[in-house]
């Protein structure tokens, strides 16, 4: 809207900069307006802060330079910016209530392994109660994490700084993490459609922004982490290069389902690149939506059961030998 009403854009920088409450934010635009008025590019100026300005926004930021539809471009990639921060909203809520309903049982397991059970057992050891073998079950485990409770945190500290390491080590997710995901049913497909749908909306973009259809993938691949789907991409790249069709040579990919790659063929088909990736990207987003609303409607009830089966049993483990207390005390 700045850039529509005539500022130039130093000014537009200024007056956006103003209305930034984060402080480390506010220094990063300072400093890009710094680099702007010394002569540097707009694109060049933000490149120069990749954690923050993807490789999408640079590359809309150097075509709106050479073609001079600098709002026009940057409003299109606004609505990328809506659309992908969408998505990734979608993911957080449906995954906040079972982690929390998962926190919440971690909880209660521990309150009743370090303080309700132990209670059960003075109450049996002081009547001589004879023990099923599930309540000696729990009862020795409520023991052993009593016992041992100092190891067993500084094993769980230990154990939570060495996953996150892995998962932060390139290597190991290339290698284990990225092909793991692709695996696992229900989150593969669910994954995918995802992947599938930012990768053809951050195509859209950049082909309407007439960025050429190699650039476009070099950048588009990057829309997520996995190495799997970046190599697959890369090899595309190298195939496009060589002259041969892009549609062809996805058919067999891993990544490309049926459904894209005739799609993609009627726009190749057609010239009409662009609109199939916008169309491609409302088609998986959709998709990814509903099953992603099933999945959460059918884990919820099993969590649930799941949760009260587990304090269900610890409870009537406790009150198995209530009987025989009773018997014992002549009730």
């Amino acid at each position: 809207m700045l850039l529509i009403s005539k500022l130039s854009v130093i000014d537009a920088l200024q007056l956006i900069n103003q209305q930034i409450q984060n402080e480390n934010f506010k220094e990063i635009i300072k400093k890009i307006i710094h680099d702007v008025k010394t002569g540097n590019s707009l694109s060049k100026s933000f490149s120069k802060y990749p954690e923050i300005f993807s490789d999408i926004y640079i590359a809309n930021l150097k075509v709106a330079e050479e073609t001079g539809y600098m709002a026009e471009v940057i409003s299109d990639f606004t609505v990328y910016q809506e659309k992908f921060v969408n998505l990734k909203k979608k993911i957080v809520q449906a995954v906040r209530y079972p982690i929390f309903v998962i926190v919440i049982s971690i909880g209660v397991i521990f309150f009743m392994l370090f303080f309700l059970i132990p209670t059960f057992e003075s109450l049996f050891v002081s009547v001589k109660a004879k023990i099923p073998a599930l309540t000696k079950f729990l009862l020795d485990i409520s023991k052993f994490m009593i016992d041992n409770y100092f190891i067993l945190i500084v094993t769980l500290i230990l154990s939570a700084f060495g996953i996150r390491s892995l998962l932060k080590s390139y290597a190991f997710r290339r290698n284990y993490i990225d092909i793991l995901i692709l695996k696992i049913p229900l989150v593969s497909s669910l994954y995918k459609m995802n992947l599938l749908a930012r990768f053809s909306l951050s195509m859209s973009i950049l082909l309407k922004s007439k960025v050429t259809l190699v650039d476009s993938l070099k950048i588009s691949k990057n829309v997520t982490s996995n190495s799997q789907f970046q190599l697959e991409i890369s090899k595309l790249l190298k195939k496009l290069i060589k002259g041969e069709s892009f549609t062809d040579n996805i058919k067999n990919s891993k990544f490309f389902d049926f459904t894209f790659t005739k799609l993609l063929a009627a726009g190749e088909a057609s010239a009409e690149l662009t609109n199939v990736f916008q169309l491609i990207s409302e088609y998986y987003s959709e998709e990814f939506d509903h099953k992603l609303d099933n999945l959460t409607s059918f884990i919820e009830p099993v969590l649930i059961l799941f949760v009260g089966g587990i304090i269900a049993v610890v409870l009537v483990a406790m009150y198995l030998p209530m009987f025989e207390i009773i018997n014992y005390l002549g009730v």
